[in-house]
């Protein structure tokens, strides 16, 4: 799918929470920016946060985070974004896998997400995910506690 205007702002929600990041200096943190938008229209940032300690989240987690703390579930759109210290340029990255599994999980619409993946293009989070984990432990609820803990 082609990007609309309201993507594009959202890219751009995206870098702004790297610029507003970048005094922080700590350690790996803040050199990828995620902005998303819910159901309701709000717009929520996060930044990746990286210490030496090898305690780390992603920019995606940060901005689910910051919704779920405002009581809303519903994500409708999402993009990561990178930003290269080196060359001065950002470039839109699709979701790791484990960002993928929280966004199905958040809701029963988290499958229809549209995660923006580059700076032209967009596809719904089945496409990204199309065999997700929470899938399998919703149809053998159990199946796994002996061998994940």
């Amino acid at each position: 799918m082609k990007l609309t205007a309201q993507d594009k702002r959202l890219i751009a929600e995206a870098k702004r929470a790297i610029f507003k990041a970048s005094p922080v200096r700590l350690a790996n943190t803040g050199d990828v920016g995620a902005a998303l938008v819910t159901s309701k229209g709000r717009v929520y940032r996060g930044v990746c946060l990286g210490f030496y300690s090898g305690i780390g989240s992603c920019g995606e987690y940060q901005a689910v985070g910051s919704m779920i703390s405002n009581g809303e579930k519903e994500v409708k759109a999402i993009v990561a974004v990178w930003y290269d210290r080196k060359t001065g340029r950002y470039t839109v990255i699709p979701p790791c896998g484990k960002c993928r599994e929280m966004l199905w999980e958040i809701g029963k619409k988290g499958r229809d997400t549209e995660v923006i993946i580059s700076a032209t293009q967009k596809v719904p989070l089945r496409e990204l995910l199309p065999h997700p984990w929470g899938k399998i432990l919703a149809v053998q609820p159990g199946a796994f506690r002996g061998s994940r803990g």
